[in-house]
This record gives C-alpha cells, structure tokens and sequence, in this order.
C-alpha cells in the first residue's frame, strides 16, 4: 500500500500541469527553452481570463447603471491581449530568448510601441474620464417619459402668454389709453393734421390690437417665443429616447435647447434696456455661447455658467436704474427656480416646477420694456390711434 502512494505522488510530481493543460503536458517538450513558451503563453492566457473574469464581477456589484461612455468596451480587451501578445510572442521584432539563460532583451521598437501605447493609454484615460462625468451628470438627471412630457408642456405658458399680450393688445391697457399721461401730448404733438393714420392698425381678428408694440417688449416676447419650439422638442420627443450620457448631450435638440437661451437673453439685453449699444455687447457674447454649444466635446458645468453669466448681463440695467422692486422680484423667480434645476430637491419632477417658475417671468419683463424711454414713442401712437378707434379723438 506504501508502495502504491509514493507511486501515485511521483505520478503527480511529473505532471503539475495536469490540470490546467492536459494536452500541453502529454506532448513531449523537446529543450528548455519549448518549456519557457509553454509556461508564457498558458500564464498569459490565465491572466487575460482572470482579468476578465475580475471586470464581469465588478459590473455584477454595481448597484447603480453605469453609463455607457464609463463601460468597459470590447477594444479595451482586445488592447490587453495585443499587450500580451507583444510581451510573450516568439518573432524576433519584440523578444529574443537566449539558448544559455533565462532573461529575455527586448529590442528598441518594442520599447518605442509600448511608450506609444503608455501615451495613448493616458490620453484615452483622461477622455473617458471626461465622459464618465458627462454622463453621470446626465444619469443624475434621469426621468421617466411622462416627467420629460411634462416638461415640454411647462415650457408652452410662457410662449403663448407672450403671443397673446401682443396680438390681443393687452400690453396697452385702458388705463394708458384713458389716462390724462398721454392726452395733453396727443394734443400737443399728434393731433389730426399732423398725425400719420397709417401707423395704426386696423384687424378684425385683432380688435383691439390698434398699433405695434413698441419694440423693447416685442424683443422679449420674440426671445421666449422661439426658444420655446427647440425645447418641447427635446422634452418631448428626444429626452426619453436617446441613452443618458453623450448620446442625450450632444444630440442636435439639447444644443439647440441650450443654445436657444443664449438667443433669448440677446433679446432681454434690449428689452431690459432699449439701448442698441448694450444689445451689441451681449449679443457677440451670447453668440459665442451659441457656437461653443455645437463643440465636439460638451462642458455641461461651463454651459450652465455661461447661461448664468447672460441671465445675470440683462438683469444689471434694472438694478443700476434703481427699480430695486422689480430686480428683486426677478432675483428671487430666478433664484429659487435655479435652485430646483441645480438640486433636483423632488427628483424628475423638479425641471416641470423649474420651467413652471419661469412662467412668471415674461409678465414681469414686458411690463419694466413698457415702462423704458424706448417705449414710449411708440406707446404714444398706439395711444393715440386707440382714440381714433374709439372715437375719443376728433
């Protein structure tokens, strides 16, 4: 029986590979250095599946997504076993073995290729770390389709309130047209003989649209109004269909959304002001963010900046002419709905509440454009061609 065991352990001592390549090991190895390959590529071959087998288990603890700019792609194996392929291959171009020892010279290409490789390794690390804050970025901002529904329809009170104040002639209330402001100049300066009729207007859709506004609260107006398509686009039809990550941030319809609010504040800047010089300056600097928006590579952090700091441009006239009441008013609108965007405090709800905040806006900033020295002239026609109308001239 002894006899038998020590046979059977000198049995298993001439074959320690027994388990992992049968075949490898019944094949007859000719010299040491058939033994040297052998050991290289099966060690190779269990590091590469160790590796990969490391990778799915790491995927399997994950508890939250990853996005897919961060997953590990078919390529980054490819590149291992290009590596491995290059470290343990026998051709004379990458690893020479000596007959008389051990050690392996690696020739000056293979040096070259692999600091290649090094440098091209750093510099997809640091791009597919800009990637992964993209898109965890816009993963922590996930909704389901009915909250992205939901805001594309918050997005349309604020258009339609601006299409209605000007087509229904609401910005010219009664009391501006009964008011004693403006009869003592309409007597003065445009009575019948002097005053030109065919400014007024004259519309039977729109009866009590008697003139053009003025232009300051049509520049606001047109800014909300045209951003407003770009957005319920997005929301509506995109947002819940493409992928979070750079799929969703460099699709055209969110670049255009974005883009489209620099054009809006362009058109506050005239319409806080009514100074061309003024609406100069912000619109070369919101064009500028209008073009960095359609940059291969997207910044959400320095987007959202850069909106802030064109939000910020054309509410400074109000506050330096003293109207502390009505910068207040938009301070606080702006403050506490930039709050909702920036924490998402109730989840995918919070951009519906976001959007519906700055539904309050647009009555505010038309009504300070009506009050501005720009205004005025052209208040004083529509005054006086609602007279007209009415009689109330002869």
């Amino acid at each position: 029986m002894t006899r038998i065991k020590t046979d059977g352990l000198k049995e298993r001592k001439r074959s320690p590979l027994r388990d992992i390549a049968p075949d490898v090991v019944s094949s007859t190895v000719a010299n040491k250095n058939d033994d040297i390959k052998i050991m290289a590529n099966i060690s190779a071959a269990v590091d590469i599946n160790n590796n990969r087998f490391s990778r799915m288990n790491s995927f399997e603890r994950s508890t939250t997504p990853v996005p897919a700019s961060c997953s590990i792609s078919e390529d980054d194996d490819n590149d291992s076993n290009d590596a491995v392929s290059l470290s343990f291959s026998g051709s004379d171009e990458t690893t020479v073995y000596s007959d008389d020892s051990d050690t392996t010279t690696i020739s000056g290409g293979s040096n070259r290729r692999r600091r290649d490789k090094q440098e091209q390794s750093k510099t997809n690390a640091k791009t597919v770390t800009k990637e992964c804050e993209v898109g965890k970025y816009m993963a922590g901002r996930e909704m389901t389709p009915f909250q992205e529904r939901m805001n594309a329809v918050t997005v349309l009170p604020g258009a339609f309130y601006c299409i209605m104040i000007l087509l229904s002639g609401g910005w010219l209330s009664k009391s501006i047209i009964e008011g004693n402001e403006y009869d003592h100049t309409m007597n003065d300066n445009l009575n019948n003989a002097l005053f030109d009729d065919s400014q007024c207007i004259s519309w039977s859709w729109f009866p009590n649209l008697h003139a053009l506004p003025p232009l300051p609260p049509v520049a606001a107006a047109m800014g909300i109004v045209l951003h407003a398509p770009f957005s319920f686009i997005y929301h509506w039809r995109y947002a819940h269909r493409l992928p979070p990550g750079l799929a969703r941030t460099t699709h055209w319809s969110r670049r255009m959304d974005q883009a489209m609010i620099h054009f809006c504040s362009a058109c506050m800047s005239y319409a806080t002001t009514g100074r061309l010089d003024f609406f100069l300056v912000n619109f070369l600097y919101n064009a500028d963010c209008f073009y960095r928006q359609f940059l291969t590579r997207v910044q959400p952090r320095r987007n959202q900046m850069r909106i802030g700091i064109s939000v910020v441009a054309y509410m400074i006239p109000i506050l330096r002419r003293g109207e502390f009441l009505l910068g207040s008013k938009l301070c606080v609108l702006f403050g506490i709905s930039g709050w909702f965007f920036s924490t998402y405090p109730i989840g995918g709800w919070s951009h519906s509440v976001f959007h519906i905040l700055l539904a309050f806006a647009p009555p505010i900033l038309i009504s300070a454009a009506l009050e501005l020295p720009a205004s005025q002239s052209q208040l004083r026609v529509a005054v006086h061609c609602a007279s007209l109308a009415k009689g109330l001239v002869s």
